[in-house]
């Protein structure tokens, strides 16, 4: 008997401490999966800005590069004329060179045609700056301002007929002359768009990496989730297993060893008795192995049906007796059939599923309890309701109470009932292979009703 309570002991323990580690070596997964999903989205972001940052220089040296084609462009067109092409047929355009760069012959230009007194077009170089700026940048608006030397404005042009935002806008300016200096400035409104436009594949293609990683992960982590949510149910069946099966296990071993010691051997009564034990405790343990492998025949859909006519007063008469013969606490049932006779169903496992619904209200209530057991017909389902005024289950966790190993934290806390947590499940299960469903309806410290819809058949009868 001691080996056998210690080898109990000793499984309960190694089931605690792999729960723990179990746990543990979880949390340090979800973690570092965390760490791994923020830094995977640092990492794209700075990916994101470099790209930004190159593809907005290149917008940078594009509006200026063609800006200043733009102004050597219309300082030819002005220099080839033909109007005046002829005044200045053999004069020399001091500091223009084909070796120079294309700003310094720009600067040479606008002093000779300056000097001729040939001014600069704003309205030319604007055809000239948006045929240019739409290869490379599209269609943007931007505006021209001519200023002197002082930043006074001289002229001014909006391309796109809008105002030019100067605050998000990026700004070139160019002197145009050293004879009378004055400058010009182009002033692009909102190149954020232009830029954005160009890395709007990469920004859909960023974004839906970001989010393919962020599900994986979010999967790996509800994966976790259930790991730590199987441990702690392996944990709490362990601890319900041994609680549950320790006592009718010891009360056979003891019978064993009584009988087997010959002590009560003149004493067949007491002998009788101890057999008795024996067999009823053998017969719960049965009962509770059944159960768990019925179950799993459920959810395999392996279990077939022996419906027949069961009749109503017959099997709740059978269910209610051995209640009311409890010793523990008083039971009062009030069973109302409505007419109904008979149900058309499986007579085993529907009286198990009614069985386990009333033991739950008999063992989670208080010294008292009453039971209302009504039976109506409604449409095509034959409603059948089980009503306790026990502990009662809050809204939160009826919603968990038909799982497996579910038990709810009133009763865990507040009842000393050992159990697995499979006994709504099991009547879930017979009640969905039957074509039904079952609900219910409680509220804590009042009482508890559930609900139980079984597909009406022609076979049964009524008053």
């Amino acid at each position: 008997m001691k080996n056998y309570e210690m080898l109990l002991k000793c499984y309960y323990f190694c089931g605690r401490i792999s729960m723990v580690r179990t746990i543990m070596k979880n949390n340090y997964i979800k973690f570092f999966t965390c760490i791994a999903l923020v830094s995977i989205l640092i990492l794209q972001g700075i990916w994101l800005k470099n790209t930004y940052t190159l593809l907005e220089k290149e917008f940078h040296k594009n509006v200026s590069k063609n800006f200043i084609i733009s102004i050597e462009r219309e300082s030819i067109y002005r220099l080839n004329d033909p109007c005046r092409k002829g005044r200045w047929k053999n004069k020399v355009i001091a500091g223009h060179q084909l070796d120079n760069d294309v700003y310094t012959n720009i600067i040479a230009l606008q002093n000779f045609l300056y000097l001729e007194e040939y001014p600069l077009s704003l309205e030319k170089l604007d055809s000239i700056v948006g045929l240019n700026l739409e290869k490379d940048c599209n269609n943007i608006n931007y505006s021209l301002t001519l200023t002197d030397s002082l930043g006074n404005k001289i002229a001014h042009l909006d391309h796109g007929g809008k105002d030019v935002s100067l605050q998000l806008g990026y700004k070139e300016k160019i002197q145009l002359r050293t004879i009378v200096p004055e400058f010009i400035e182009i002033t692009v409104s909102s190149p954020y768009k232009v830029i954005f436009g160009e890395m709007l594949l990469l920004l859909i293609g960023s974004i839906g990496i970001a989010v393919i990683v962020a599900y994986c992960l979010f999967l790996q982590i509800r994966i976790i989730i259930r790991q730590d949510r199987i441990a702690e149910i392996r944990q709490d069946f362990t601890h319900a297993m041994i609680h549950d099966m320790k006592s009718p296990l010891t009360a056979i071993l003891m019978g064993v060893n009584i009988l087997r010691s010959g002590k009560i051997n003149d004493k067949p009564q007491m002998k009788e008795q101890y057999y008795n034990i024996i067999t009823n405790e053998s017969e719960h343990l049965l009962s509770v192995t059944n159960k768990i492998l019925t179950i799993a025949q459920f959810e395999e859909k392996k279990v077939n049906l022996s419906k027949q006519q069961i009749n109503l007063s017959e099997l709740f008469d059978s269910l209610t007796a051995k209640y009311l013969l409890n010793l523990g606490k008083e039971v009062r049932f009030q069973v109302e059939l409505n007419g109904l006779k008979t149900i058309f169903a499986d007579y085993g496992y529907i009286y198990n599923s009614f069985d386990n619904v009333i033991d739950n209200a008999v063992k989670y209530s208080k010294d008292k309890v009453h039971i209302d057991i009504t039976c109506l017909r409604e449409g095509k389902y034959v409603r059948i309701k089980f009503k306790d005024d026990g502990i009662g289950i809050s809204i939160q966790e009826q919603k968990n109470i038909f799982e497996k190993f579910e038990r709810a934290s009133s009763v865990k806390k507040a009842q000393k009932v050992s159990g697995f947590g499979l006994g709504l499940n099991y009547v879930r299960q017979v009640v969905t292979a039957h074509g039904g469903e079952i609900t219910i309806n409680s509220v804590p410290g009042e009482y508890s009703e559930f609900t139980i819809n079984l597909p009406y058949d022609d076979k049964i009868t009524t008053d």
